[in-house]
C-alpha cells in the first residue's frame, strides 16, 4: 500500500526527520479524523527499520479548519520540538516535526510497536490507574510551575482560545446538547448555556492562580501505558499555559465512571496535592478549582459531539454523560 504524497514529504525532509535517507516506505494503516494519522514502516539506507506514526492535515476540510484556526498543530509541533525531552511524563519519541503556513507533519514512534497499551476513548480507569497518571501530571505541573514564560507560545494558545470560544461556544454547545439529548440533566443544560454566554468571565475564575504546563485534553483516548507500566499521554496539540486544576478535573471527569469518581475523587485530589509538594494550593482552594474546571470538561465533550469528526457518536455520548454527572455532583456551575 503506497501513499505518493506522504513518500514525497518524508523523502524531502528525511535528513532532518531521521538523520539518514529513507530507502523504503511501507504504509500499514491510514485514518483521517481531526488529523490524518498514518502508521508506516520505514527502512533507512543503512538497513535500520523504524515503525512510525505520522500526523498531518486531515482529508476533511472541516477537520482541517478545526485544527488550523486555533493553530493546534503549531502547539503540537512546539511541544515535540521544544518540550518533550524535559517534560517528566511519558510521551511518544519524536523523530521530527515541522510546521508551515498551510501544513504540518509530526513523525512519532509507533507506540503499538514498542509494547505500549493505548487506551480507547470509552475506557474507564480504576482509581489506582487514575492515581498513577495524576502523579505523573503532578510531576509535570511542579516542574513547570510559574515557568511557562520561558516558551511564550504557551500563553498564546489560551488567549486565542478565549477569543474563539466567545464566538463559537454558544452555538457549538447548543448543537452538542441537541445531539446528546437526555445524556445531560436539565440543570446542567441550563448551566452550560449560561457558561457559554459568559465564557470569558468563567475562564477568569477557572484560571485563577499560578499557571503551569498543562496537556488540556487528557481523556482516555489520549492516554497510554508504556511497556514498563509508566502512564503517558499523546496528542499534545492543546497543550498550553494554564491552571493545574484543568488537567486534574478533565482527567477525573472523563476517565472515571461516575461511581468510581464519587468514591475516590477526594483521595485522588489529596494524593495529587501531596505529590505537587510545596507549591500546592490549600485543600479548600484546590477543591474549588477542581469543581470549577469540570465545567471545561463538559464543554469540551459537548463540542466534540457537535463537531462529530473526533470520535464515534456512542463514545462521545458516554463521555458527555460522565462529565455532566461530575458537574451535577460537584455543583460546578454554582462554583463559578
Amino acid at each position: 500500500m503506497g501513499d505518493g504524497k506522504l513518500e514525497k514529504v518524508l523523502r524531502k525532509h528525511q535528513g532532518e526527520l531521521f538523520g539518514r535517507p529513507v530507502a523504503e516506505i511501507e504504509i500499514l494503516g491510514d485514518h483521517s479524523g481531526t488529523t490524518r494519522r498514518t502508521r508506516a514502516r520505514l527502512r533507512l539506507d543503512d538497513g535500520q527499520e523504524l515503525a512510525v506514526f505520522i500526523k498531518r492535515p486531515s482529508r476533511s476540510l472541516a477537520a482541517r479548519a478545526f485544527v488550523a484556526v486555533p493553530r493546534l498543530s503549531r502547539a503540537e509541533v512546539g511541544f515535540y520540538s521544544e518540550l518533550s525531552e524535559p517534560v517528566p511524563i511519558a510521551a511518544p519519541r519524536c523523530h521530527g516535526a515541522g510546521h508551515s503556513r498551510r501544513s504540518f507533519i509530526v513523525v512519532l514512534e509507533d507506540l503499538t510497536d514498542s509494547g505500549a497499551t493505548l487506551r480507547r476513548p470509552a475506557d474507564a480507569l480504576s482509581a489506582d490507574e487514575a492515581a498513577s497518571l495524576l502523579a505523573a501530571l503532578a510531576d509535570m505541573h511542579r516542574q513547570w510551575w510559574g515557568r511557562t514564560e520561558l516558551h511564550p507560545w504557551l500563553a498564546l494558545n489560551p488567549r486565542r482560545e478565549l477569543r474563539l470560544g466567545a464566538l463559537l461556544s454558544p452555538a457549538l454547545c447548543r448543537l452538542g446538547l441537541r445531539r446528546v439529548g437526555s445524556a445531560v440533566p436539565e440543570p446542567v443544560q441550563h448551566g452550560i448555556s449560561r457558561y457559554a454566554r459568559n465564557r470569558r468571565a468563567a475562564h477568569a475564575a477557572m484560571g485563577a492562580g499560578p499557571t503551569t504546563l498543562i496537556h488540556n485534553d487528557c481523556h482516555p483516548g489520549n492516554q497510554f501505558v508504556a511497556a514498563d507500566g509508566e502512564p503517558g499521554l499523546i496528542d499534545w496539540q492543546l497543550c498550553r499555559a494554564g491552571p493545574w486544576a484543568r488537567d486534574v478535573a478533565y482527567l477525573l471527569a472523563t476517565s472515571l465512571a461516575p461511581e468510581t469518581r464519587r468514591s475516590a475523587e477526594s483521595d485522588l485530589l489529596a494524593g495529587y496535592l501531596d505529590r505537587l509538594g510545596p507549591v500546592a494550593p490549600t485543600c479548600d482552594e484546590a477543591w474549588l478549582g477542581y469543581r470549577r474546571n469540570v465545567v471545561y470538561a463538559v464543554e469540551a465533550m459537548l463540542v466534540t459531539a457537535a463537531v462529530g469528526v473526533m470520535m464515534p457518536e456512542s463514545t462521545s455520548l458516554g463521555l458527555v454523560g460522565r462529565t455532566a454527572a461530575a458537574a451535577a455532583d460537584l455543583e460546578s456551575f454554582g462554583a463559578l
